[in-house]
């Protein structure tokens, strides 16, 4: 009966090392964990992979290193959100910014502000386009936009004044304005 295995000596190398180095005792490799600098190219997006030639594992028996590998995670933003290059933000306003119209200051994902003039009327749910302020295409020059949705907020407290000028308005539009209940018995 025969058997076959790998020598325990020379892990079947075929070459004997008399005498091992104190550091990686024979086997040609030291196990170490540097830091590398990696450059993120812009406009990256959630799990596109990075390649960095020759950062990865030693080669064998003095070949080359191997390539390493790094997959980005995009960590989620409270107030942008992102679809391919385009950027999308949600932008709260008052009525009368809704009503009459307002010169909007837009903060934008590399932290400057674009003016933006939304006219009269605009309605809850309206979304605005600024073109080339989105994110850029790793493979090609295009640039994505931003687009933003209009959120009108009704105030939630008044003055005596500010609803007495709101009633007033109510009349003025030929609409009922609303009653305030006192209560089951008044």
């Amino acid at each position: 009966m025969q058997t076959t295995r790998t020598c325990s000596v020379c892990h079947g190398t075929g070459e004997i090392i008399q005498e091992p180095c104190e550091t990686c005792h024979g086997r040609g490799k030291v196990r170490k964990q540097p830091k590398i600098k990696v450059k993120i190219p812009a406009g990256i997006d959630d799990n596109q992979t990075v390649v960095l030639r020759a950062e990865g594992e030693p080669g064998e028996k003095g070949g080359p290193k191997g390539d390493l590998y790094i997959t980005v995670k995009i960590k989620r933003h409270s107030i942008y959100t992102r679809n391919g290059n385009n950027v999308l933000c949600d932008v709260p306003i008052t009525i009368t910014q809704a009503t009459l119209g307002a010169d909007l200051e837009i903060p934008m994902v590399d932290g400057t502000k674009e003016k933006f003039k939304i006219p009269d009327g605009t309605q809850t749910g309206t979304k605005f386009t600024i073109r080339n302020k989105g994110f850029r295409s790793i493979n090609s020059s295009s640039v994505g936009d931003f687009i933003f949705t209009v959120i009108v907020q009704t105030p939630k407290k008044l003055t005596k004044e500010q609803r007495e000028l709101l009633v007033k308005l109510a009349n003025t539009m030929n609409e009922q304005p609303p009653i305030k209940k006192r209560g089951l018995f008044g």
